[in-house]
């Protein structure tokens, strides 16, 4: 390309990057869909949202009280953790399927502890062995659970997943995890124990090493407004 074409090409390039850029902006300060964020936190403190919540609250725990029956397990405490996350502005493709397309979102994620009914040495080669299986796609990727392998696994249960990490005595303790950093997009987020005020470390010295389970579902999405 001569030195007359190239100058030329390279201001189109700049102007096209300006463009892109400008548009971008466009669409963050007025044609997002997300409403303003004192607006959706207003919603997600909304009599509908919080009864979603609750509804998916009760079966997620009756999940868990069927693992406690299956796998022999004695509940000790859990935490819930309710996050309301409002969506980006800015969403370069917005007709991908993996485009941001909810304004808001309600997501409810409850870690529950239990002690095995029998010594951690015995209760783990019969939980992995009842444990449903990975996801085929996963497991390709990562071997399955293994007694000196404290997690956490992904694992089916039913036509949902769950995460499940244990104590290893001698070895790796579970830990509570530590709260998140701050997050822009956040608008909600609250944590629940029960029993309030019991930890991990308090847990285990009253009922020993300690089995995890983790289970999440989206209860709320507010798609954005097009």
């Amino acid at each position: 390309m001569s030195e007359e074409r190239r100058g030329p090409a390279k201001v189109e390039q700049f102007l096209g990057g300006a463009a892109v850029i400008a548009l971008v902006l466009l669409q963050a300060a007025f044609g997002s869909g997300v409403p303003a964020a004192w607006r959706l936190r207003r919603l997600s403190r909304s009599k509908a949202v919080r009864q979603a919540c609750e509804d998916a609250e009760a079966q997620l725990r009756t999940r868990l009280a069927a693992i406690a029956r299956t796998y022999e397990l004695r509940p000790v405490f859990s935490q819930a953790v309710d996050t309301c996350t409002r969506g980006s502005r800015i969403d370069l493709f917005p007709n991908s399927s993996g485009g941001n397309r909810y304004a808001m979102t309600g997501d409810l994620e409850i870690i529950a502890y239990f002690a095995p009914s029998v010594p951690m040495d015995q209760a783990l080669p019969a939980l992995i062995e009842r444990l449903p299986p990975e996801l085929p796609y996963r497991s390709r990727f990562a071997p399955g659970p293994e007694p000196d392998n404290p997690g956490p696994h992904y694992v089916l249960d039913g036509s949902d997943h769950a995460w499940v990490r244990w104590d290893i005595p001698g070895g790796h303790l579970m830990t509570t995890s530590p709260p998140p950093g701050r997050d822009r997009h956040r608008l909600r987020r609250q944590v629940s124990t029960d029993p309030a005020g019991m930890t991990v470390e308090l847990a285990r010295e009253e009922h020993g090493p300690l089995i995890a389970w983790t289970l999440s579902a989206t209860y709320y999405t507010k798609t954005k407004d097009r």
